[in-house]
């Protein structure tokens, strides 16, 4: 079969850096020629991009690849991502599944050729070993979002206790700026008005000795016409540097910075390999607030961590509600295998980890409901969405990554709406649109 008569579904486990890599994929497959039919239609050749941040995103991913290949068995089945880095033995684990290509992270970018030439999976070796792909040419759209995401670099040299990324993705590699640029350039084109500057360890760009930093980056893309904001996907707080609140405070970049704080003690963040105490963390939120008026500020926190005890939840509490966190993401711990964290003694229970788990949700609710409820009677701007919200509303984000409903046309999708916001929850608010 020609690559023109094949059909091809690509379907998406894990973060923003996989969402990024199917795209790069996608694009390649269907300039080849290939029909790109729905992930749960009838297909020649099914792409699964794979996550393994946990054991379970490993489970899931071994099941949905059996569940499409019990649903079409003729079918080719190409699967890529972390998961294929982080087990060896996974081929065997799905010898039962027919047509299952394996190929690594740092193959990613010949999987269209493959598909071309009858997946020649012997081609495989030929790919350079350098962890996560990089793409030279980028993407042109970003099928299914409103806003794009561009992959400024991967991997990540942190080595944090409880990650095996670093053992998948390799070394921090930075994309050559002219690249980034040209990307930005095409996705404004295709009317994408939100780019997002993403990447394993995005504050690392420029680590490697490219002659760039992540400034350097925000300052070229948004020079690109048609980009009205821009924004960070996530960095590590001791990463914020004066330069980049600075472009955050003059509206070069959207005042939002998720800053991962994983605990407030600073026993249990020595114990994480985290390089930072949380008065240092707290340090950098002084400094942003001083600069801007109101910053997002966005965090994930780890909780029962081996070895926390009540006080050091207590602590991680503290720091959140002193920090006041517009949203606050919070992951129970589990052991992840290849990781230091699964040799360290004291390990919580499961009842204490669910309640610690509940706690910090509520912390959250609290100090996001506080964050939201400032800008009652405020007017902004809000990139619509393309999808309505369950309640049949319009719906997007502030620049502050506030969501937002009100009551509006379809002809609004993808548009920079003003909104005059009303009401305020820890989830979202409720806004009337301004003509």
């Amino acid at each position: 079969m020609t690559a023109e008569a094949k059909t091809c579904a690509f379907i998406t486990l894990g973060c923003k850096v996989n969402q990024y890599d199917t795209e790069a994929i996608r694009e390649q497959v269907l300039r080849m020629g290939c029909r790109e039919v729905p992930a749960n239609g009838r297909a020649d050749v099914y792409v699964i991009n794979t996550c393994t941040v946990t054991s379970i995103s490993d489970s899931k991913g071994r099941k949905l690849i059996r569940r499409v290949h019990r649903q079409n068995p003729a079918a080719m089945i190409i699967v890529t991502g972390c998961s294929v880095d982080s087990d060896p033995m996974l081929a065997e684990k799905l010898n039962d599944c027919g047509s299952v290509v394996i190929v690594p992270n740092h193959a990613k970018s010949i999987i269209a050729s493959m598909i071309d030439s009858e997946i020649a999976a012997s081609d495989v070796s030929t790919a350079p070993r350098t962890g996560g792909a990089l793409w030279d040419e980028g993407i042109s759209r970003f099928e299914g979002h409103t806003r794009a995401f561009i992959k400024i670099e991967d991997g990540c040299s942190n080595f944090c206790a409880y990650c095996i990324v670093p053992y998948v993705r390799g070394p921090v590699r930075s994309r050559p700026l002219s690249s980034i640029v040209n990307e930005a350039r095409r996705l404004a084109d295709s009317g994408f008005r939100e780019v997002v500057l993403t990447g394993i360890h995005v504050g690392a760009y420029g680590s490697d000795g490219i002659g760039h930093d992540l400034a350097d980056v925000v300052l070229a893309v948004n020079s690109v016409e048609g980009v009205r904001q821009l924004r960070l996907s996530s960095i590590e707080a001791m990463e914020v540097t004066d330069r980049l609140i600075d472009l955050a405070a003059d509206g070069k970049l959207c005042p939002h910075f998720h800053l991962p704080l994983q605990s407030g003690s600073d026993r249990v963040l020595s114990a994480m390999n985290r390089h930072y105490t949380s008065h240092q963390f707290l340090s950098v939120i002084e400094r942003i607030a001083r600069r801007i008026a109101s910053p997002s500020l966005t965090t994930d926190v780890l909780v029962g961590f081996p070895g926390e005890t009540d006080d050091d939840s207590a602590a991680t509490e503290r720091v959140c509600r002193d920090v006041g966190f517009s949203r606050t993401h919070v992951f129970p711990y589990s052991e992840r295998p290849g990781t230091v964290a699964v040799l360290l003694p004291g390990k919580c229970s499961p009842s204490v980890i669910a309640e610690r788990k509940r706690t910090m949700l509520a912390v959250g609710r609290e100090t996001a409901l506080a964050y939201k409820q400032q800008f009652v009677g405020h007017e902004v701007e809000v990139l619509v969405e393309s999808q309505r919200d369950l309640s049949g509303s319009l719906c997007g984000y502030t620049d502050r990554y506030i969501r937002v409903v009100f009551d509006g046309a379809d002809s609004l999708k993808g548009t920079l709406a003003r909104v005059m916001l009303e009401r305020a929850t820890p989830e979202k608010m409720k806004g009337k649109l301004m003509m």
